[in-house]
């Protein structure tokens, strides 16, 4: 006999949650169209996390099973994912793995039988992870690194050094890269002949529209119309 439970979609108001386990053989009655985002979130991750905050490892979901819950904190972390999602080209590794991982600690925090509050941990890298975090952030301003890969170059874990390297910069990794990609495309553009396009290429932008949309964003202005202004 099939004991799976339903739930209607005319039932699940925007920001809903709910919380799930492999095991429990969900399924979805669709009376209308509605959108949804599904998290995965592998049990490896959640010993992780736990083993790096010192705090036991989860046992089990202590959320309402197949119970609807509104959740404004993973709204908003979903709500935040979507546009690089539906831009893959555009998507960096580092902002979605900085998503995930906020997502994983919300999770453990407030849904995970045996998780209590994890402990301040104090003090950011040591000056050499800090050096090598951001020489491997430099070496790749044409392309794309994870926060894995970061971390795996400091001798540490994907939480503790995200949260790390924010206690010794003031900003998340992938804020900091995207700073740099920003300060590398204007010193291309006071100080060579390379064309818009050409700059996006070299600073890690998918295109030229990408870089138009970063540069203003933090600068105030377009690339073009910056170049142009301290050319005169």
């Amino acid at each position: 006999m099939d004991e799976r439970r339903k739930f209607g979609s005319d039932t699940i108001p925007e920001g809903a949650a709910t919380l799930l386990t492999l095991d429990s053989g969900p399924s979805t009655c669709c009376h209308s169209a509605y959108d949804f985002m599904r998290i995965y979130i592998p049990r490896l991750a959640v010993d992780e996390l736990a083993k790096d905050a010192g705090l036991p490892r989860p046992g089990h979901l202590r959320a309402p099973f197949f119970k609807i819950t509104l959740d404004s904190v993973l709204f908003q972390f979903a709500t935040a994912a979507l546009p690089a999602l539906g831009k893959p080209a555009e998507a960096s590794s580092l902002f979605l793995d900085h998503i995930a991982l906020a997502t994983l600690a919300h999770v453990h925090r407030t849904y995970l039988a045996g998780s209590t509050e994890a402990p301040q941990l104090l003090g950011g890298l040591t000056p050499w992870q800090e050096r090598r975090a951001k020489e491997a952030m430099n070496a790749s301003l044409d392309k794309d690194i994870s926060i894995a890969q970061l971390a795996s170059q400091c001798g540490l874990s994907c939480s503790h050094f995200a949260r790390a390297f924010r206690q010794a910069t003031g900003r998340p990794p992938h804020r900091w890269l995207l700073e740099r990609r920003v300060e590398t495309a204007q010193g291309l553009l006071l100080n060579s002949q390379m064309s818009l396009r050409e700059i996006a290429k070299a600073c890690g932008f998918s295109d030229q529209s990408h870089l138009t949309r970063a540069f203003a964003r933090m600068v105030g202005t377009s690339p073009g119309a910056w170049r142009r202004t301290r050319r005169r």
